[in-house]
This record gives C-alpha cells, sequence and structure tokens, in this order.
C-alpha cells in the first residue's frame, strides 16, 4: 500500500448483479451494484465475495474497474470445474444479491509516480491490472503506459477491443498481446520467452504483474534480467485453491 492512500474494509456489503457477460469460454464478467453503503476501494485491490446465506466459502476477486460514483464493482471469473464459488456465479443472473467485504491488497499504484509503468498480465489476471489502466487514463497527466497480456487463442482474450480504442485514443497508453498456444498472428509465445524481443530495457520501469503464480514468478524473473529493478517489481498471484485465512493474500478459487 502507498502512502495516505489506507481505505477501511467493511464487511457484507450487500450488491446486486447488474450484467452477467461470458467473455471467454471459461471467463465471466459479473457487473455488480450496492443496494446500500457503497465499499471504497483502490484500483488494484481486491473483495471477498460469498452468498448471502453464507453457505458457501467467500473467495477473493479483485475488482476490474477504477472506483465510480455509483459504487459499481465488476469481476472477472475464471470457472473452476470443481471449485466452490465460481461455478455459482457463472450462473447467477442480474438480480441475483451477493455479500461483498473488503476492500483488501496492497497491488495498488502510486498515483503520483511519473516512471514509465509496464504491466503483464495473463487470464482473469487482467482484472486488477484493468482497473489501473483506467484510473491511470483518468489522470490529468498519464505516465506512459504498456500492457503485454498473454492468452492462448483469441477467442481467450479479454477485453481485446477496449484495449484497442484506449490505445488509439491514448498516445500514452500501448497495447500489445500475445498467444501462446496458436502459430498466429504474432506476436506469438510466453511474456518471459518475448519479453526482451518486445519492449526496451526496463530500468525506468515500475513493473505489475498478475495472474496465476507460475506466471508471475516468471514473468518477475523475466522483467529483473531485462532491467527492473527488484523493489520496483509488483505482483498479484492467483492460486486455483484457496489459501488459509490469515495469510497474506486469499485467493479464489475463480481465477
Amino acid at each position: 500500500m502507498r502512502s495516505g492512500q489506507a481505505v477501511h474494509a467493511q464487511e457484507d456489503a450487500l450488491f446486486t448483479v447488474v450484467a452477467h457477460q461470458l467473455r471467454t469460454p471459461v471467463i465471466v464478467e459479473l457487473v455488480l451494484r450496492p443496494t446500500g453503503p457503497h465499499i471504497d476501494f483502490l484500483p488494484g485491490q481486491y473483495v471477498l465475495v460469498g452468498d448471502v446465506g453464507y453457505e458457501r466459502t467467500p473467495r477473493s476477486y479483485s475488482v476490474a474497474n477504477a472506483p465510480r460514483s455509483d459504487g459499481t464493482v465488476t469481476l472477472l471469473v475464471t470457472r473452476i470445474p470443481d471449485g466452490e464459488i465460481s461455478p455459482w456465479l457463472h450462473q447467477v443472473e442480474p438480480g441475483c444479491q451477493l455479500l461483498l467485504s473488503g476492500p483488501y491488497g496492497s497491488f495498488v499504484a502510486d498515483p503520483d509516480a511519473s516512471d514509465p509503468v509496464l504491466y503483464l498480465a495473463a487470464g482473469s489476471g487482467l482484472a486488477p491490472v484493468r482497473a489501473l489502466l483506467e484510473a491511470g487514463l483518468a489522470r490529468r497527466r498519464p505516465p506512459p503506459m504498456t500492457l503485454l497480456f498473454s492468452a492462448r487463442t483469441l477467442a481467450d482474450l479479454i477485453d481485446n477491443e477496449r484495449l484497442e480504442r484506449w490505445a488509439a485514443e491514448h498516445p500514452e497508453f500501448r497495447y500489445l498481446r500475445t498467444l501462446t498456444r496458436v502459430a498466429e498472428p504474432p506476436p506469438i509465445g510466453r511474456i518471459p520467452a518475448i519479453l526482451a524481443g518486445l519492449l526496451p530495457r526496463l530500468e525506468r520501469h515500475r513493473v505489475y504483474i498478475a495472474g496465476d503464480s507460475g506466471f508471475v514468478v516468471a514473468c518477475a524473473d523475466a522483467a529483473r534480467r531485462h532491467g527492473a529493478a527488484p523493489e520496483r517489481v509488483f505482483s498479484e498471484e492467483f492460486f486455483v485453491e484457496p489459501q488459509p485465512w490469515g495469510a497474506a493474500r486469499v485467493e479464489s478459487d475463480g481465477r
């Protein structure tokens, strides 16, 4: 958490699902609105999501949007077939109510920093990165920002049109995507293998990485090899199985 950005967590805030959209074969986007008090959060933070009957163990999901005046919270939920929460969230319909607690997490940006920023994301790891990008592009003087997003195939890309539009509208923002399970169209390959060939040295950059644990570790190593200072590499790891309560990060079964 950066200096001067503390927010206080709220427990069991009631939200209503107002939109449900399948974004890839395994990822659904949920748009939630508060029925009472808003949850105040910083871009990049996450919330715990549960059912109103307390029948399911809450799981954590990063908020995929920057804070808005109406309190909207958007989530990207990856369906895990044997998960407790994610299959249910893939079936909820508009009008369903959920309980949210939070916010939590320190995967947030310094709002006053002007250094170039590199975002590396895969799958629903795009969620906190999208929130950080949305907030960054809304600044009066956005820093130079680059997103390199990894997906298996074109069908697995999330927000490709939105990100291309942001890149066209904002000269400070560059969007690149890479595919790992098909031979074309380029660029192709896993981020750690192609990073050095796509981007200049990273000595001046802040680097934010979000995705599953293996992806985060490999990308962080690649970023450091390409010049990023270790103290300027920030990460958010998504775990398939929930972590014990009290651990540094309680993660979702749906990411």
